[in-house]
């Protein structure tokens, strides 16, 4: 009988897999995150990938059947569920997906990508993720009166007339807090909608659906992006973030794609990959590498499950273990806190900050790549006794909540942060990965 270990080894050998292109395949480099360019750092955690899956049992590697989520999403197994493109596996695993331009009201030339539809019919044709949320997202309204998508049509088959715009000249920075990296002292994004700039657009022409369709490069043209097909030559890293969103790692306008990086976290105890767009807070957007889009505030938080709700909750952790808590003596020199987690050991460079997602495409119907941030800390009487922990679900964040072993980070009791991020799910792993 196959272990539990077979199975992920055989999704471990999936790491081979290619992006696509039009017109073909062919072998593509998986793109390292300048952000936390250290390998010992994060991206490697042994807590989180499992290197070696055959690690001390005689079974070969592989495994001859098919996983059961190829049948049924529902039961275990990995899945891919953005599936307009394809994971690239490793150390920092990235996602390829198609790449569109647009051609914006005042006439410039943007880039842009599309991850979801109110659409079930085309999100199924097109391997979006389908989020019927979307549609209730639209209703909602900043003080100035503008909506959280933008009303927009169709023209010779893309969309035409986008107002809000993206300035990705900024330099992205953290600067760590004084008693303890989180808070920080001053975050800047690296990139920064403007006032009418949202992801999201409602095809008024295309019956009112909603699509998530993030801008992730400026007004550039196609001569230039090509020359990063193949990722970020040496001696171009600033000239090109100054141009395109954070999170890409190559771009190629001739061969229609665009590669971004993932970002792990969890959702019900199972290990996913998801991607950052946008922020409504300029914090969650420098930390991830996303775009602030305050237009994103538009839409209502706090009613993440009520009728006509158009987001879904995500829980970060503030406070929890860094790879500085490793006591000495560790086996086998491990520098990784088995236990590591939030938002302090982020902006230290240890990698993701493992946030908890709540429902996704397979786990629940409510999903949204709207994210309601809910910030948790775990309070004084947790960490000296030894109760602070990783958790890896949203009911487990909550049973920690109404114990009292986590609360909000000013004290108060667990409560939505009023914060909007744009994170897209891509795949859904076997187990830990």
């Amino acid at each position: 009988m196959f272990s539990i270990w077979a199975l992920i080894l055989a999704e471990a050998l999936c790491s081979s897999a290619t992006p696509f292109l039009k017109g073909g395949l062919h072998p593509r480099q998986s793109f390292p995150s300048e952000f936390n360019p250290d390998p010992q750092s994060g991206y490697d955690d042994p807590t989180i990938d499992i290197a070696d899956p055959s690690f001390a049992t005689a079974i070969e590697a592989g495994y001859q059947g098919p996983f059961a989520s190829y049948d049924k999403h529902e039961l275990v197994g990995p899945v891919d569920l953005l599936r307009n493109g394809h994971v690239n596996y490793g150390i920092n695993p990235n996602f390829t997906l198609p790449l569109y331009r647009g051609l914006s009201a005042a006439n410039t030339t943007y880039w842009w990508i599309v991850t979801d539809s109110s659409d079930e019919g085309n999100a199924r044709q097109l391997g979006l993720n389908f989020a019927p949320k979307l549609r209730f997202a639209a209703q909602g309204q900043t003080s100035d009166g503008l909506k959280g998508a933008e009303q927009l049509e169709i023209v010779n088959n893309t969309v035409f007339g986008r107002q809000g715009m993206i300035d990705f000249s900024p330099v992205r920075s953290i600067v760590p807090g004084d008693t303890s990296p989180f808070p920080p002292k001053s975050v800047q994004p690296g990139s920064q909608g403007d006032s009418l700039y949202t992801p999201l657009v409602q095809l008024t022409n295309a019956g009112y659906e909603v699509w998530n369709a993030p801008i992730i490069a400026g007004n550039v043209d196609e001569d230039y992006l090509n020359q990063f097909c193949d990722g970020i030559p040496d001696g171009m890293l600033s000239d090109f973030r100054s141009k395109v969103h954070d999170q890409v790692l190559s771009i190629c306008p001739r061969d229609e794609i665009v590669t971004l990086a993932t970002i792990r976290g969890f959702s019900f105890s199972k290990s996913v990959l998801y991607l950052i767009a946008d922020g409504s807070d300029p914090l969650p957007a420098t930390l991830d590498g996303g775009t602030y889009a305050p237009r994103l505030s538009a839409v209502r938080t706090g009613d993440d499950d009520a009728l006509f709700s158009g987001i879904e909750r995500f829980f970060v952790n503030t406070n929890g273990y860094t790879n500085r808590d490793l006591p000495l003596g560790a086996p086998n020199n491990e520098t990784h806190h088995p236990w590591r987690q939030g938002l302090s050991s982020a902006i230290l460079g240890e990698g993701n900050p493992l946030n908890i997602l709540g429902a996704i495409p397979t786990v629940a119907y409510d999903y949204s790549p709207l994210w309601d941030f809910n910030l948790y800390a775990w309070t004084n009487y947790s960490i000296e006794n030894g109760i602070r922990t990783r958790l890896t679900g949203e009911f487990e964040v909550l049973g920690m909540a109404a114990a009292g072993y986590v609360t909000n980070p000013d004290g108060t009791p667990l409560s939505d942060a009023g914060i909007v991020n744009n994170c897209p799910i891509v795949h859904r792993f076997l187990w830990w990965h």
